[in-house]
């Protein structure tokens, strides 16, 4: 694995000579893998590599490092992988909001954390995480009032799938804020 990340050049070829891809998509491929991209990849990648414990036999090595190269460039543009949470559902509720929905052609963030809520006592939830589900039930292109509506008759332990992406909750927050601006009459940059 780290002799394919590692020889780019070396892999077009072997590629080009094996004739199992097409000319026609091969040359794309070429590209990608003489890309910048690529080229930051394969830099991070030789780093976590010459990290990961060498008493662990190469294709191990190779298969961690490939691992940690991928997670560090997802975390990197804001991108995570799905977490459960389980909140208790108290009198109070589970201690966050939320904002977005289809209707906003945006997903439901959690927009705040209240303090000394369910949620800020827990402390898994974060501001910036994206609902996923609620109980099982998909809310990723629900309405802002279908995702509200299961959060509020939810009962007992409340199961939560999200997953942190605060670039785009700020993304999102920065053209609601434009939005209302508009409407007041007044630009915002």
């Amino acid at each position: 694995v780290r002799e394919a990340v590692v020889s780019t050049q070396s892999t077009g070829e072997k590629l080009e000579q094996s004739g199992q891809i097409p000319a026609a998509k091969l040359e794309p491929m070429k590209n990608v893998l003489k890309s910048d991209f690529c080229r930051a990849v394969r830099e991070v990648y030789e780093q976590v590599h010459e990290t990961v414990d060498t008493k662990h036999p190469p294709e191990i090595r190779a298969e961690a490092a490939a691992k940690a190269t991928v997670a560090a460039f997802a975390a990197s543009e804001g991108h995570a992988h799905p977490r459960v949470i389980e909140l208790p559902k108290t009198a109070e509720g589970l201690g966050f909001n939320v904002m977005g929905g289809k209707e906003q052609a945006s997903p439901i963030y959690i927009s705040r954390i209240i303090p000394g809520g369910a949620a800020a006592k827990d402390g898994s939830l974060r501001r910036g995480d994206q609902l996923l589900s609620v109980n099982g039930q998909s809310v990723e292109k629900s309405s802002h009032e279908t995702a509200v509506d299961l959060l509020k008759n939810a009962q007992g332990k409340v199961r939560l799938v999200v997953k942190y992406t605060p670039k785009i909750l700020e993304e999102m927050e920065a053209r609601f804020e434009r939005q209302r601006a508009s409407r007041r009459g007044r630009a915002v940059n």
